[in-house]
């Protein structure tokens, strides 16, 4: 018979650690009934000991967050053997609130974790003695005490309540918890800044070869793209019919390497957020500037997701799961998306050269003012969820961060599990919603299109080309723009089979500056979307992409009638 028991604590005391170090790569993910909320379901390797890891609990008695509201009712309603509170030497007061709570409903057991960098001044027999319950002295990422917990969990017989006596738990630090190192704003925020910035240019210089200064170094998509373009021309030169031919590397070719591009994308943003995650970093850090981002509207630990999207979207989504608190994690995932990438960059400078050939010395301006627009539209977009999803961002207030090395096990296994879970959720809509988009592209009204300027899908930009027609933007150009819808890397092939990039010289700097403010905002691909479906749902999803099309819409206006101006 199965030993389910919960693994409940405050947030950033080591608690997936600990799970980790228990279950090893034996972790599966569910959905929490009735919500999207994921919990990470593991068991103990060689028993019949099942561990169910619960969002993090910093407010016990009066939960404010709808993840802590869930783990609490999962708790004490669901069908728990038992209950392991995790606590640490920088949450012990909220840990053991939470054990004496949690203890008149369920059996409990203590874990101190990280006991490396703060160790009681008696022995964990003398304090289960003194609290009435079993306790442990553990630190996951040195993985000592680990064998000890594992042996008792196997033994462990739970029988009913058990409640804890209050206690004072003098402790000896044996190592300075980091959380005053960044305690000065300004220092964090340069600090986080700088973080944020290295991480894009280290994402930048190794998948797509290119440094800050515009150097050019080895990178992995480059070569990557050499083999995902040759498959086109073989599949092109198979002697195929046109309308197989065309669906072969149109739809399905073009989501599978699409997916396939994303993919290191993935793996590495993973990699080095969960190592800022595991190092306790970005909690140190944010701690100090959290109120001020917060007023701001955006997340304190949703910069760091943020700033990742300046490469790719879909990693920065990813990401998100590794946030405390609903509310955060919501908004952080919902304003991605606004964040441009580095395909939406490319086209900034292609369409800003072409458009500015004799006038060189704007591009640089013009490419500049697209990001200064997102950013003021992800606060107007933050203002608009919050109000909406009743989802305002929240300072956490969580306690000092301890600086550490990790587990690298634990670290590898971590992104080994949170890669897996991408793939299995988002992979297979990536791979196949192209080859779903592709009759639009494919076909018209004449039957099978001899052209992207015959198809279906350049009738619709039609009707998007009178709305920005008073813009100043021929609906050539605007009918491209539709296919950023199934990623922006197709929309200066559309641009060119329309014809649009001989009328980009034509166009007027305020029309130039409107047509870059749209394109930054107006959509999300197909795999950023497939991406925040899973993540918040398909009602959810399809109303922000509606916010995002209006403002981006509403701010391309505002910059073209503000250039003229000018």
């Amino acid at each position: 018979m199965v030993k389910r028991i919960a693994l409940l604590g405050p947030p950033n005391v080591g608690k997936s650690a600990l799970f980790f170090a228990l279950t090893g790569r034996y972790v599966k993910t569910a959905n929490y009934p009735g919500t999207t909320l994921e919990i990470n379901v593991g068991r103990i390797k060689w028993t019949d000991v099942e561990i169910v890891d619960l969002p993090g609990v910093f407010n016990p008695r009066n939960p404010r967050d709808e993840d802590e509201k869930l783990a609490l009712d999962a708790v004490l309603k669901d069908s728990y053997d038992a209950v392991i509170v995790v606590g640490a030497p920088h949450a012990l007061r909220e840990a053991l609130e939470l054990a004496e709570i949690v203890s008149k409903h369920k059996p409990v057991a203590f874990v101190l974790n990280m006991s490396d960098i703060g160790k009681p001044e008696v022995d964990a027999k003398t304090l289960a003695a003194e609290m009435g319950i079993p306790v442990f002295y553990t630190s996951a990422v040195k993985r000592t005490g680990i064998a000890e917990l594992v042996e008792f969990l196997k033994k462990w017989d739970p029988k009913g309540p058990t409640p804890v006596r209050p206690v004072e738990i003098p402790l000896r630090p044996t190592a300075r918890v980091a959380g005053a190192i960044f305690s000065r704003p300004w220092a964090a925020a340069l600090a986080l800044f700088a973080i944020s910035t290295a991480t894009v240019f280290l994402l930048m210089a190794a998948l797509e070869g290119v440094l800050p200064w515009g150097g050019q170094v080895p990178g992995l998509l480059p070569v990557l793209e050499c083999y995902l373009d040759a498959v086109p021309e073989l599949i092109s030169s198979a002697g195929l019919s046109p309308l197989l031919t065309s669906f072969l590397v149109d739809g399905l070719w073009t989501g599978i390497s699409a997916l396939v591009g994303f993919l290191p994308y993935v793996l590495a943003a993973l990699a080095i957020v969960v190592f800022y995650e595991e190092t306790g970093i970005i909690g140190a850090l944010t701690r100090a500037i959290e109120s001020k981002l917060v007023a701001l509207g955006v997340p304190g630990r949703g910069l760091l997701c943020l700033a990742v999207g300046g490469t790719c979207n879909v990693p920065a989504l990813s990401i998100t799961k590794v946030m405390w608190g609903r509310s955060n994690r919501l908004l952080t995932a919902l304003l991605v998306p606004y964040v441009p990438c580095a395909a939406r960059l490319s086209l900034f400078v292609a369409i800003a050269t072409a458009a500015l050939a004799e006038r060189p010395y704007l591009v640089p301006f013009a490419a500049f003012i697209p990001y200064a627009v997102s950013a003021l539209i992800i606060l107007a977009a933050s203002a608009i969820y919050s109000r909406a999803l009743r989802a305002r961002p929240r300072v956490e207030g969580l306690p000092p961060t301890p600086l550490m090395l990790p587990n690298w096990n634990i670290y590898a296994i971590k992104i080994w599990y949170y890669f897996k879970d991408f793939f299995k959720k988002a992979g297979l809509l990536i791979a196949l919603l192209p080859s779903v988009l592709w009759p639009l592209t494919a076909f018209g009204p004449g039957g099978l299109a001899a052209s992207p300027a015959n198809s279906w899908m350049a009738i619709a930009g039609e009707r998007l080309g009178a709305v920005l027609a008073p813009l100043g933007i021929p609906w050539q150009i605007s009918a491209s723009l539709i296919a950023g819808y199934i990623f922006k890397e197709v929309v200066w092939g559309f641009m060119e089979a329309l014809g649009a990039t001989a009328l980009l010289p034509s166009l007027s700097l305020p029309s130039v500056l409107a047509l870059l403010v749209f394109l930054a905002v107006y959509s999300a691909c197909i795999a950023t979307a497939s991406s925040l479906v899973k993540l918040v749902g398909w009602r959810i999803t399809l109303a922000s992409l509606a916010i995002q099309l209006a403002l981006g819409l509403a701010a391309a206006y505002v910059v073209y009638y503000a250039a003229l101006i000018i």
